[in-house]
Protein backbone atom coordinates (compact mmCIF):
# COMPACT_ATOMS: atom_id res chain seq x y z
CA UNK A 1 0.00 0.00 0.00
CA UNK A 2 1.25 3.67 -0.74
CA UNK A 3 2.63 5.07 2.56
CA UNK A 4 1.44 8.93 2.92
CA UNK A 5 4.41 11.11 3.87
CA UNK A 6 2.80 12.97 6.27
CA UNK A 7 4.82 11.82 9.66
CA UNK A 8 7.85 13.49 10.10
CA UNK A 9 8.50 13.18 13.82
CA UNK A 10 8.04 16.21 15.06
CA UNK A 11 10.37 17.42 17.95
CA UNK A 12 8.98 16.77 21.54
CA UNK A 13 8.09 19.78 24.17
CA UNK A 14 9.74 19.44 27.35
CA UNK A 15 7.49 17.32 30.10
CA UNK A 16 6.00 20.02 32.04
CA UNK A 17 7.45 20.63 35.44
CA UNK A 18 4.50 18.53 37.48
CA UNK A 19 5.70 15.17 35.82
CA UNK A 20 9.13 15.74 36.06
CA UNK A 21 9.36 16.27 40.06
CA UNK A 22 8.71 13.50 42.02
CA UNK A 23 6.30 14.20 45.00
CA UNK A 24 7.92 14.32 48.80
CA UNK A 25 4.60 13.76 51.01
CA UNK A 26 1.07 13.39 50.32
CA UNK A 27 -2.03 14.61 52.26
CA UNK A 28 -5.51 12.46 52.39
CA UNK A 29 -7.20 15.67 53.07
CA UNK A 30 -10.75 15.39 51.24
CA UNK A 31 -12.14 18.31 52.51
CA UNK A 32 -13.77 20.75 49.21
CA UNK A 33 -11.23 22.84 48.31
CA UNK A 34 -12.08 26.63 47.71
CA UNK A 35 -11.85 27.86 43.81
CA UNK A 36 -8.52 30.12 43.04
CA UNK A 37 -9.48 33.17 41.85
CA UNK A 38 -6.68 33.72 39.68
CA UNK A 39 -6.64 30.37 38.32
CA UNK A 40 -5.90 31.68 35.21
CA UNK A 41 -2.36 32.38 36.09
CA UNK A 42 -1.93 28.34 35.86
CA UNK A 43 -2.33 28.10 32.20
CA UNK A 44 -0.92 24.90 31.32
CA UNK A 45 -3.28 22.44 31.66
CA UNK A 46 -6.52 24.77 31.08
CA UNK A 47 -4.88 25.78 27.55
CA UNK A 48 -3.82 21.98 26.81
CA UNK A 49 -6.92 20.45 27.95
CA UNK A 50 -8.92 23.88 25.78
CA UNK A 51 -6.88 22.94 22.88
CA UNK A 52 -7.76 19.21 22.95
CA UNK A 53 -11.20 19.08 23.48
CA UNK A 54 -11.87 22.34 21.30
CA UNK A 55 -9.98 22.06 18.36
CA UNK A 56 -11.47 22.86 15.05
CA UNK A 57 -9.82 20.26 13.36
CA UNK A 58 -11.59 17.53 15.55
CA UNK A 59 -14.19 15.92 12.54
CA UNK A 60 -17.80 16.72 12.80
CA UNK A 61 -18.75 12.88 14.35
CA UNK A 62 -16.72 13.75 17.87
CA UNK A 63 -17.80 17.26 18.57
CA UNK A 64 -15.53 18.58 21.46
CA UNK A 65 -17.61 20.13 24.87
CA UNK A 66 -17.04 23.38 25.48
CA UNK A 67 -13.94 24.00 27.32
CA UNK A 68 -14.30 26.14 31.08
CA UNK A 69 -11.72 27.42 33.27
CA UNK A 70 -9.94 24.74 35.94
CA UNK A 71 -10.12 26.06 39.39
CA UNK A 72 -7.46 25.61 42.13
CA UNK A 73 -7.49 25.12 45.15
CA UNK A 74 -5.12 28.25 47.37
CA UNK A 75 -3.19 26.23 49.62
CA UNK A 76 -3.07 23.09 46.85
CA UNK A 77 0.12 22.24 45.15
CA UNK A 78 -0.01 21.18 41.64
CA UNK A 79 -1.36 18.43 40.85
CA UNK A 80 0.11 14.78 42.12
CA UNK A 81 3.25 15.35 40.10
CA UNK A 82 4.08 18.47 41.89
CA UNK A 83 6.69 18.67 44.42
CA UNK A 84 4.56 18.95 47.37
CA UNK A 85 5.47 20.91 50.10
CA UNK A 86 5.69 18.84 53.32
CA UNK A 87 3.71 19.69 56.11
CA UNK A 88 4.49 20.01 60.18
CA UNK A 89 2.20 17.66 62.02
CA UNK A 90 0.02 19.73 64.98
CA UNK A 91 -2.23 19.37 67.18
CA UNK A 92 -4.82 20.76 65.24
CA UNK A 93 -4.46 19.47 61.85
CA UNK A 94 -3.14 16.06 62.62
CA UNK A 95 -1.62 13.94 59.39
CA UNK A 96 -3.70 10.90 58.74
CA UNK A 97 -1.70 7.73 58.05
CA UNK A 98 -1.05 7.03 53.85
CA UNK A 99 -3.62 4.60 52.77
CA UNK A 100 -2.14 1.99 50.39
CA UNK A 101 -4.37 -0.22 48.10
CA UNK A 102 -3.26 -3.88 47.50
CA UNK A 103 -3.74 -5.14 44.10
CA UNK A 104 -5.78 -8.82 43.58
CA UNK A 105 -3.09 -11.10 41.76
CA UNK A 106 -3.37 -10.50 38.35
CA UNK A 107 -2.88 -13.91 36.77
CA UNK A 108 -4.12 -14.17 32.97
CA UNK A 109 -3.77 -10.62 31.55
CA UNK A 110 -6.71 -10.81 29.12
CA UNK A 111 -8.61 -12.37 32.34
CA UNK A 112 -7.61 -9.22 34.73
CA UNK A 113 -8.39 -6.73 31.94
CA UNK A 114 -11.81 -8.39 31.43
CA UNK A 115 -12.35 -8.39 35.50
CA UNK A 116 -11.13 -4.89 35.98
CA UNK A 117 -13.74 -3.65 33.16
CA UNK A 118 -16.81 -5.30 34.71
CA UNK A 119 -15.38 -4.21 38.66
CA UNK A 120 -15.14 -0.35 37.07
CA UNK A 121 -18.61 -0.75 35.94
CA UNK A 122 -20.15 -2.41 38.71
CA UNK A 123 -18.72 0.61 40.42
CA UNK A 124 -19.61 3.20 38.72
CA UNK A 125 -22.83 2.33 38.55
CA UNK A 126 -22.97 2.03 42.06
CA UNK A 127 -22.01 5.47 42.25
CA UNK A 128 -24.75 8.07 42.46
CA UNK A 129 -23.52 8.29 39.37
CA UNK A 130 -24.41 5.02 37.65
CA UNK A 131 -25.75 4.35 34.42
CA UNK A 132 -24.85 8.39 33.54
CA UNK A 133 -21.99 9.85 31.85
CA UNK A 134 -19.86 6.72 31.18
CA UNK A 135 -17.06 8.84 29.37
CA UNK A 136 -16.42 9.89 32.95
CA UNK A 137 -15.24 6.06 34.18
CA UNK A 138 -13.61 5.52 30.57
CA UNK A 139 -11.68 8.93 31.06
CA UNK A 140 -10.15 7.68 34.23
CA UNK A 141 -8.93 4.07 32.96
CA UNK A 142 -7.72 5.91 29.83
CA UNK A 143 -5.57 7.88 32.17
CA UNK A 144 -4.16 5.90 34.50
CA UNK A 145 -3.17 3.44 31.32
CA UNK A 146 -0.98 6.42 29.94
CA UNK A 147 0.19 7.50 33.52
CA UNK A 148 3.49 9.00 32.18
CA UNK A 149 5.91 7.21 35.06
CA UNK A 150 5.90 3.30 33.87
CA UNK A 151 7.89 0.83 35.88
CA UNK A 152 7.05 1.98 39.41
CA UNK A 153 3.35 1.07 39.99
CA UNK A 154 3.08 0.85 43.35
CA UNK A 155 4.63 3.95 43.92
CA UNK A 156 2.37 5.47 41.47
CA UNK A 157 -0.70 3.91 43.19
CA UNK A 158 0.39 5.37 46.63
CA UNK A 159 0.33 8.64 45.13
CA UNK A 160 -2.90 8.81 44.04
CA UNK A 161 -4.44 6.84 46.43
CA UNK A 162 -3.22 9.48 49.28
CA UNK A 163 -3.96 12.75 47.05
CA UNK A 164 -6.67 15.00 48.09
CA UNK A 165 -9.91 15.08 45.64
CA UNK A 166 -8.47 18.49 43.92
CA UNK A 167 -4.92 16.56 43.47
CA UNK A 168 -7.21 13.48 41.69
CA UNK A 169 -8.68 15.61 39.77
CA UNK A 170 -5.64 17.81 38.68
CA UNK A 171 -4.25 14.80 38.16
CA UNK A 172 -5.95 13.30 35.30
CA UNK A 173 -5.75 16.82 33.83
CA UNK A 174 -2.32 16.77 34.37
CA UNK A 175 -2.10 13.48 32.44
CA UNK A 176 -4.14 14.25 29.54
CA UNK A 177 -2.01 17.23 29.46
CA UNK A 178 1.49 15.29 29.03
CA UNK A 179 -0.51 13.07 26.62
CA UNK A 180 -1.39 16.27 24.27
CA UNK A 181 1.80 18.43 24.88
CA UNK A 182 3.47 14.95 23.32
CA UNK A 183 0.47 13.91 20.72
CA UNK A 184 -1.61 16.61 19.83
CA UNK A 185 -2.72 14.34 16.90
CA UNK A 186 -3.75 11.19 19.35
CA UNK A 187 -5.14 13.62 22.19
CA UNK A 188 -7.43 15.57 20.13
CA UNK A 189 -9.29 12.25 19.25
CA UNK A 190 -9.27 12.11 22.97
CA UNK A 191 -11.62 15.29 23.49
CA UNK A 192 -14.75 12.82 24.49
CA UNK A 193 -12.61 12.05 27.17
CA UNK A 194 -11.37 15.07 28.33
CA UNK A 195 -14.32 16.95 28.45
CA UNK A 196 -15.52 16.53 31.96
CA UNK A 197 -12.46 17.93 33.25
CA UNK A 198 -13.10 21.10 32.31
CA UNK A 199 -16.61 21.38 33.15
CA UNK A 200 -18.15 23.62 35.74
CA UNK A 201 -18.95 21.99 39.43
CA UNK A 202 -16.73 18.53 38.66
CA UNK A 203 -15.92 19.02 41.98
CA UNK A 204 -19.18 17.02 42.74
CA UNK A 205 -17.89 13.73 41.05
CA UNK A 206 -15.12 13.76 43.38
CA UNK A 207 -16.50 10.84 45.07
CA UNK A 208 -17.65 8.40 42.18
CA UNK A 209 -14.14 9.11 40.76
CA UNK A 210 -11.92 8.18 43.73
CA UNK A 211 -14.37 5.07 44.22
CA UNK A 212 -13.58 4.39 40.61
CA UNK A 213 -9.80 5.21 40.45
CA UNK A 214 -9.35 3.17 43.79
CA UNK A 215 -11.53 -0.14 42.01
CA UNK A 216 -9.13 0.23 39.03
CA UNK A 217 -5.88 0.04 41.10
CA UNK A 218 -6.95 -2.97 43.01
CA UNK A 219 -7.72 -4.77 40.27
CA UNK A 220 -4.29 -3.68 38.69
CA UNK A 221 -4.63 -1.05 36.08
CA UNK A 222 -1.06 -0.02 36.94
CA UNK A 223 -0.13 -3.59 36.89
CA UNK A 224 -1.34 -3.83 33.55
CA UNK A 225 -0.43 -0.89 31.81
CA UNK A 226 2.16 0.37 33.74
CA UNK A 227 5.44 -1.39 32.12
CA UNK A 228 8.58 0.17 30.53
CA UNK A 229 8.00 -2.47 27.82
CA UNK A 230 5.61 -2.07 25.44
CA UNK A 231 4.76 -5.58 24.97
CA UNK A 232 3.87 -6.08 28.01
CA UNK A 233 1.47 -3.19 28.22
CA UNK A 234 -0.18 -4.86 25.11
CA UNK A 235 -1.46 -8.43 26.73
CA UNK A 236 -4.90 -6.71 26.81
CA UNK A 237 -7.03 -3.60 25.76
CA UNK A 238 -8.25 -2.45 28.91
CA UNK A 239 -9.99 0.18 27.12
CA UNK A 240 -11.79 -2.56 25.77
CA UNK A 241 -13.21 -4.45 28.18
CA UNK A 242 -13.93 -0.97 30.10
CA UNK A 243 -16.36 0.40 27.23
CA UNK A 244 -18.09 -2.31 27.11
CA UNK A 245 -18.85 -3.46 30.36
CA UNK A 246 -20.24 -0.28 30.94
CA UNK A 247 -22.69 -0.37 27.89
CA UNK A 248 -25.77 -1.35 28.29
CA UNK A 249 -27.33 -4.25 26.00
CA UNK A 250 -29.57 -1.87 24.08
CA UNK A 251 -26.95 0.63 23.48
CA UNK A 252 -24.75 -2.01 22.31
CA UNK A 253 -27.46 -3.22 19.85
CA UNK A 254 -28.03 -0.05 18.50
CA UNK A 255 -24.64 1.06 17.72
CA UNK A 256 -23.52 -2.56 16.67
CA UNK A 257 -20.31 -2.16 18.49
CA UNK A 258 -19.29 -5.99 19.43
CA UNK A 259 -15.18 -6.06 19.75
CA UNK A 260 -13.45 -8.74 17.93
CA UNK A 261 -12.48 -11.41 20.61
CA UNK A 262 -8.97 -10.91 21.24
CA UNK A 263 -8.07 -14.88 20.58
CA UNK A 264 -9.87 -14.63 17.22
CA UNK A 265 -7.52 -11.31 16.33
CA UNK A 266 -4.22 -12.90 17.02
CA UNK A 267 -5.53 -16.10 15.26
CA UNK A 268 -6.42 -13.06 12.31
CA UNK A 269 -2.70 -10.85 12.82
CA UNK A 270 -0.92 -14.40 11.89
CA UNK A 271 -2.56 -15.72 9.07
CA UNK A 272 -2.53 -11.79 7.58
CA UNK A 273 1.03 -11.05 8.52
CA UNK A 274 2.87 -14.73 8.16
CA UNK A 275 6.06 -15.30 9.74
CA UNK A 276 7.72 -12.65 7.53
CA UNK A 277 7.33 -9.40 8.66
CA UNK A 278 6.19 -6.60 5.66
CA UNK A 279 8.82 -4.05 4.69
CA UNK A 280 9.43 -0.64 6.96
CA UNK A 281 6.68 1.70 5.96
CA UNK A 282 4.10 -0.37 5.53
CA UNK A 283 0.70 0.82 6.64
CA UNK A 284 -2.60 -1.27 7.91
CA UNK A 285 -5.46 -0.02 8.04
CA UNK A 286 -8.44 -1.27 9.70
CA UNK A 287 -11.75 0.50 8.44
CA UNK A 288 -14.10 -0.41 11.51
CA UNK A 289 -11.74 -0.71 14.30
CA UNK A 290 -13.75 -0.26 17.57
CA UNK A 291 -10.48 0.61 20.40
CA UNK A 292 -7.85 -1.23 17.97
CA UNK A 293 -8.01 -5.25 18.71
CA UNK A 294 -6.43 -6.12 15.29
CA UNK A 295 -4.09 -3.71 16.16
CA UNK A 296 -2.76 -4.95 19.40
CA UNK A 297 -2.50 -8.46 17.75
CA UNK A 298 -0.75 -7.61 14.36
CA UNK A 299 1.31 -5.31 17.00
CA UNK A 300 2.14 -8.26 19.11
CA UNK A 301 3.03 -10.51 16.36
CA UNK A 302 5.44 -8.53 14.43
CA UNK A 303 7.10 -8.32 17.71
CA UNK A 304 6.94 -11.87 17.72
CA UNK A 305 8.77 -11.44 14.73
CA UNK A 306 12.03 -9.47 15.75
CA UNK A 307 9.89 -5.91 14.17
CA UNK A 308 9.55 -2.90 15.94
CA UNK A 309 5.37 -2.15 14.93
CA UNK A 310 6.62 1.67 15.12
CA UNK A 311 8.41 1.66 12.22
CA UNK A 312 4.94 0.89 10.71
CA UNK A 313 1.96 3.16 9.48
CA UNK A 314 -1.51 2.47 11.48
CA UNK A 315 -4.45 3.83 9.81
CA UNK A 316 -8.03 3.15 11.76
CA UNK A 317 -11.70 4.13 11.49
CA UNK A 318 -14.31 3.84 14.00
CA UNK A 319 -17.55 5.44 14.07
CA UNK A 320 -18.59 5.84 17.70
CA UNK A 321 -16.31 8.83 19.42
CA UNK A 322 -15.46 6.57 22.90
CA UNK A 323 -14.34 3.96 21.14
CA UNK A 324 -11.94 5.74 18.90
CA UNK A 325 -10.84 7.98 21.67
CA UNK A 326 -9.94 4.98 23.42
CA UNK A 327 -7.94 3.39 20.24
CA UNK A 328 -6.03 6.50 20.44
CA UNK A 329 -5.52 5.99 24.37
CA UNK A 330 -4.34 2.44 23.44
CA UNK A 331 -2.03 3.31 20.24
CA UNK A 332 0.56 4.97 23.24
CA UNK A 333 -0.19 2.58 25.67
CA UNK A 334 0.71 0.09 22.64
CA UNK A 335 3.73 2.04 21.64
CA UNK A 336 2.25 1.84 17.98
CA UNK A 337 5.25 5.08 17.41
CA UNK A 338 4.60 8.16 15.54
CA UNK A 339 3.13 7.12 11.99
CA UNK A 340 -1.00 6.39 13.49
CA UNK A 341 -3.81 7.71 12.33
CA UNK A 342 -7.05 7.59 14.07
CA UNK A 343 -10.35 8.89 12.89
CA UNK A 344 -13.63 8.94 13.93
CA UNK A 345 -16.42 8.92 10.96
CA UNK A 346 -18.58 7.29 8.98
CA UNK A 347 -15.99 4.88 6.84
CA UNK A 348 -19.24 3.73 4.77
CA UNK A 349 -20.03 7.17 3.75
CA UNK A 350 -16.69 8.82 3.45
CA UNK A 351 -13.43 7.00 1.96
CA UNK A 352 -11.03 9.20 2.93
CA UNK A 353 -11.50 9.40 6.72
CA UNK A 354 -7.93 8.95 7.57
CA UNK A 355 -6.21 10.79 4.66
CA UNK A 356 -8.00 13.82 5.77
CA UNK A 357 -7.34 13.22 9.64
CA UNK A 358 -3.49 12.59 8.54
CA UNK A 359 -3.81 16.06 6.58
CA UNK A 360 -4.67 17.56 9.79
CA UNK A 361 -2.07 15.85 11.78
CA UNK A 362 0.46 19.18 10.96
CA UNK A 363 -1.76 21.62 12.11
CA UNK A 364 -2.35 19.83 15.25
CA UNK A 365 1.28 20.14 16.29
CA UNK A 366 1.21 23.67 14.65
CA UNK A 367 -1.27 24.36 16.71
CA UNK A 368 0.55 22.96 19.76
CA UNK A 369 3.59 24.49 19.34
CA UNK A 370 1.87 27.96 19.18
CA UNK A 371 0.16 27.40 22.86
CA UNK A 372 3.48 26.09 24.62
CA UNK A 373 5.57 29.12 22.82
CA UNK A 374 2.95 31.78 24.74
CA UNK A 375 2.89 30.10 27.85
CA UNK A 376 6.94 29.83 27.95
CA UNK A 377 6.46 33.87 26.92
CA UNK A 378 3.95 34.32 29.36
CA UNK A 379 6.30 32.56 32.34
CA UNK A 380 8.98 35.00 30.64
CA UNK A 381 7.51 38.14 31.49
CA UNK A 382 6.32 36.66 34.91
CA UNK A 383 10.28 36.59 36.06
CA UNK A 384 11.16 39.39 34.40
CA UNK A 385 8.49 41.44 36.51
CA UNK A 386 9.23 39.74 39.66
CA UNK A 387 13.12 40.10 38.99
CA UNK A 388 12.33 44.06 38.39
CA UNK A 389 10.30 43.86 41.65
CA UNK A 390 13.30 42.52 43.84
CA UNK A 391 15.65 44.79 42.30
CA UNK A 392 13.38 47.66 43.10
CA UNK A 393 13.04 46.66 46.25
CA UNK A 394 16.70 46.08 47.18
CA UNK A 395 17.31 50.01 45.58
CA UNK A 396 14.56 51.10 48.43
CA UNK A 397 16.48 49.95 51.04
Amino acid sequence: MDQLDLFADAEEPPVPATFAARPKSARTDTASPTPHPASATRPAARLALQAATASTSAPPPCPAPAPRPIAAADDEPDGLFADLRPELPSVQTPIPAPRRIAPLLIGNPRDAGQRLGEAVAETWHASNWGGYRIDIPISIIGGLALFPIKGHSQDAARIITNSTDWQLLQGYREIYTHTWARRPDLAARMAPLMGWLTEEGVEEKAYAVRRVTETALRYGILQLTGDPDPYNRSDTDVMSWTITSLRSHGAKQGLGEYHTPPEVCDMMARMIIGETPPEKGFWFHEPAGGTGGMFRAAAQHLRDLHADPAGFGWALNELEPLAAAGAAVNAIVWGLGPHTVIACGDTLADGGLSDRTARERKHLFEERDEILDRFTVAEAVQEAIALADRLIGSKAV
